[in-house]
């Protein structure tokens, strides 16, 4: 049984995956409450799923990018439960772990994935089909949707964190011929832990066990650029 935990952002979620089937997803808007509400959340879902923390075979969370407040605090009690237990630690970037739960009708279309990086700002990457999966083409940045967009030519999906700023952005492109950008239906676009599972499923079999030692894993932290 896999426990997947996300508190990159003032999102947290949480999830069970069995690696068939996705026993129990939760996801919400918390603020900067991370710290007080994670531990006890974590202890009512194996509750009520009737599952005992020796069921736990793996640990997944998302290492960022993203606040270094929520991924601190995630990440440090992933790695917690992962070395008491010495069980599997499995990292996933926010943004793979939105990149994941996106489908594609129209492979021409890159996807942009981003989460919200305070201030006005955003971390984006950017994403495109191979074999079958979105890969990311490039380094995720810190930006804004100014900026982010004016750097854009091509046709593009927007999926993850898109504030008020964000789709007032987006909609003042539609007379831009060079440029093409679907905001993607809220309930698709949302960072997802049952996907954080998911993809946590597949690298930790795609791997080695020696990947997944909990003291290999590290938050990853953006700073602005200059």
């Amino acid at each position: 049984m896999l426990l997947a935990i996300d508190t990159a952002t003032k999102m947290l979620g949480l999830a069970l995956h069995d690696g068939d089937t996705l026993i129990a997803e939760q996801m919400w808007r918390t603020g900067n409450k991370h710290n007080m509400i994670l531990a006890p959340t974590i202890e009512h879902m194996l509750t009520i799923c009737d599952v005992d923390k020796s069921d736990l075979t793996m640990i997944a969370v998302a290492n960022g990018p993203g606040s270094y407040a929520g991924l601190r605090i995630g990440v440090a009690l992933a790695k917690g439960m992962a070395a008491v237990k010495n069980l599997p630690l499995i990292g996933v970037s926010t943004l793979d772990i939105i990149a994941t739960g996106q489908t594609f009708t129209n492979t021409r279309h890159q996807l942009i994935c981003v989460v919200q990086a305070g201030r006005k700002r955003i971390i984006a990457g950017v994403y495109q089909v191979k074999k079958g999966r979105w890969e990311a083409v490039e380094t995720p940045e810190i930006t804004t949707w100014t900026d982010l967009l004016a750097s854009l030519e091509g046709s593009y999906y927007v999926a993850g964190e898109v504030d008020p700023a964000g789709r007032e952005a987006i909609a003042m492109t539609e007379d831009n011929e060079e440029l093409s950008v679907s905001l993607v239906e809220a309930a698709r676009r949302a960072r997802r832990t049952g996907f954080l599972a998911q993809e946590a499923w597949r690298r930790y079999h795609a791997g080695e066990p020696s990947d997944f030692l909990p003291a290999k894993l590290t938050p990853v932290y953006l700073n602005s650029p200059g």
